[in-house]
């Protein structure tokens, strides 16, 4: 059990400016806003996971989007009141302790909230952050809040530890399953061709060059992948696209996704409500919200504990960093309130505009 992460500030704080950053395995995404929600800017930078990008590679992917938000909203520094920080890999005691460390140097305030990124998701797609979130991106979580503020996380720790969902698990699969079809060993999948065609390749069984030592000392293959050279999370799209085009295989993969994040979100809501009360499950993250093919949704949703039956699913159609920004809207305000959050919406959505 985790307790919620608290910020040095009061909540009188004066009002200003504020920041909420989304810090993943594969990008940071910072927004500045006005007290009252209005976002003035956005920057966007790489990924902020200490656990795999390094302490200070996490450092300079968060503070280059930092600077870039501030810099398109035309605030300075010193104007940013309160910040919010949804940080991938803030999973335990020593990861809050290491990212604390690095966002000290970099912060423009130190009046800020730092939570684990699937806590700012939750946030971006419920009033008030009560309910559970799930994120299947880079990596997955399953984090929830009851109305009492008791927090419950379950995984966000690598397939190694429990976890499987993410983009990296559902492409990995699509290669094992795409072997095993073609020599005998599974059913035949589409994928095969289709793995085969991203990657440059006349046999799938030459993807394992990708993870000989020689090719990863220097950062890649000599394949003509635009891919790296464990990027599986890359491979995601493909198992979509099969889906559609009615591949089995692929669709089991879906399904499997569903079931395995559904452990997570039953075991996550089992600890923090009650049959009888409402649940909403918040999903958000580059499975979600790019996947194109509702096998894994629909599968997740029929693994939940049939004893709670007032489960609401919601698919973020935003970027989750807004939850950040709403935190400190909270903060300020006392409650963010659905006039701010709209406003916060609507012109973060003109931003993000060409």
């Amino acid at each position: 059990m985790l307790k919620r992460s608290s910020d040095t500030a009061c909540r009188s704080i004066g009002k200003g400016y504020v920041l909420g950053v989304d810090a993943g395995g594969t990008k940071t995404l910072a927004l500045v806003a006005d007290a009252e929600g209005l976002v003035l800017g956005m920057g966007r930078a790489g990924g902020g996971n200490f656990q795999s990008s390094g302490v200070r590679g996490a450092g300079e992917s968060i503070n280059n989007a930092i600077s870039l938000a501030l810099s398109q909203a035309r605030v300075d520094r010193s104007q940013v009141s309160m910040a919010c920080y949804g940080i991938a890999g803030a999973d335990r005691k020593k990861d809050f302790r290491t990212i604390k460390g690095l966002l000290m140097e970099i912060t423009p305030t130190r009046r800020f909230i730092l939570v684990n990124d699937t806590v700012i998701a939750l946030r971006a797609g419920t009033p008030d952050g009560v309910g559970i979130g799930l994120i299947a991106g880079t990596g997955n979580n399953a984090i929830g809040m009851n109305r009492k503020g008791r927090i419950a996380k379950v995984g966000g720790l690598g397939r190694p530890l429990g976890d499987f969902g993410s983009a990296s698990d559902i492409g990995e699969y699509a290669l094992f399953s795409a072997m095993r079809g073609h020599d005998g060993r599974g059913r035949p999948t589409i994928l095969y061709k289709k793995i085969c065609r991203l990657l440059g390749l006349k046999r799938l069984e030459d993807a394992i060059e990708f993870l000989f030592y020689d090719n990863i000392a220097q950062g890649g293959s000599s394949q003509p992948s635009s891919l790296g050279w464990s990027d599986f999370g890359g491979l995601a799209f493909l198992v979509f696209e099969a889906a559609g085009e009615g591949d089995r295989v692929a669709q089991e993969i879906l399904k499997k996704a569903g079931r395995e994040i559904a452990r997570a979100a039953s075991a996550v809501m089992k600890k923090l409500f009650r049959p009888d009360e409402d649940v909403p499950i918040v999903m958000g993250g580059s499975v979600f919200q790019k996947g194109n093919h509702p096998a894994l949704v629909r599968s997740l949703r029929a693994s939940l504990p049939k004893s709670f039956r007032r489960i609401r699913m919601i698919t973020l159609d935003f970027e989750p960093v807004l939850g950040a920004v709403f935190f400190c809207l909270d903060r300020l305000h006392g409650k963010a309130g659905e006039e701010r959050m709209m406003r916060a919406k609507e012109s973060f959505h003109s931003l993000e505009k060409p």
